[in-house]
Formats: structure tokens, C-alpha cells, sequence
């Protein structure tokens, strides 16, 4: 079991690794494309509970998919030239797991309000745009 796996994981801010402005979301289909030259790739995995609280629609499976601006900041932490980095809901919080290029991997505990932060302020494909009323008249 995942939780069993990761219970000494180390408590962490997210923000020391990923913030808004250096995240963006991508489509599944867009994940399996390089990204840029500073960016890894990233998998989000979201219980209901967590999705209701976004402005935005999320799947069904409640995947989202990103890139994250931090790969020199994983070779200065971990000495890893490439990582993948996977945030999964354990409900009141979040474990947060770089799968390394040596298939280490280092994982931590983040809270579901950091997470929610990160995906309503970065930056997001048209698709996940919020569900707000337009401003301008009825169509005809």
C-alpha cells in the first residue's frame, strides 16, 4: 500500500520545489512531448474531494498533467540530471514522490491547500479554464 510506502516521508513545503509561476499544465497527450530545457514533467493525482475545490473542471480520473520549471533545482537537491515528479491525494494531505533518474526516489509530504494554490494560479490550458459566466450578451 502507497501510504505504507511513503509514511516517513519528510514534511515539506511545496513551495520549495514548485510554484505557480514555474508550473504549467499540460493535456495527457502533451506530458509524452519534451519539455523545455529546465522543465520535468509532472502527474497530479486529485480525489473528488480535492477537484470540487478548483474553479476548473478536472477528469473524471481526476489526472492533471504539467511541467514544472525545477530541473536545476532537483540536480542541486538530489544530483539527478532528469526526475518525473508525482503529487498524489492521501485525503488531508498530499505525497509528493520525485521518481529520479536513477529510479531512486525521494518523496514528501505537501498540504491539499499548497496544491490548490499551485493548479488556480499557474498557468492552465485553454481546457481548464474557469467555469465563469461571460460578460458579454446572449448569443442569437
Amino acid at each position: 500500500m502507497a501510504k505504507e510506502h511513503y509514511r516517513d516521508a519528510a514534511p515539506c513545503k511545496l513551495s520549495e520545489f514548485v510554484t505557480p509561476d514555474r508550473f504549467r499544465t499540460v493535456l495527457y497527450e502533451q506530458l509524452h512531448l519534451p519539455g523545455g530545457l529546465t522543465e520535468i514533467p509532472v502527474e497530479i493525482m486529485l480525489k473528488k474531494d480535492t477537484a470540487k475545490k478548483l474553479s476548473f473542471k478536472v477528469p473524471r480520473d481526476g489526472m492533471l498533467y504539467g511541467f514544472a520549471r525545477i530541473r536545476p533545482t532537483v540536480k542541486e537537491r538530489f544530483g539527478a540530471e532528469n526526475a518525473k515528479l508525482f503529487i498524489n491525494d492521501w485525503d488531508d494531505k498530499f505525497v509528493m514522490v520525485f521518481e529520479l533518474d536513477d529510479k531512486a526516489e525521494k518523496a514528501f509530504v505537501i498540504t491539499a491547500d499548497e496544491v490548490v494554490d499551485l493548479l488556480e494560479n499557474c498557468i492552465r490550458v485553454p481546457q481548464q479554464r474557469s467555469d465563469a459566466p461571460k460578460k458579454f450578451g446572449k448569443a442569437k
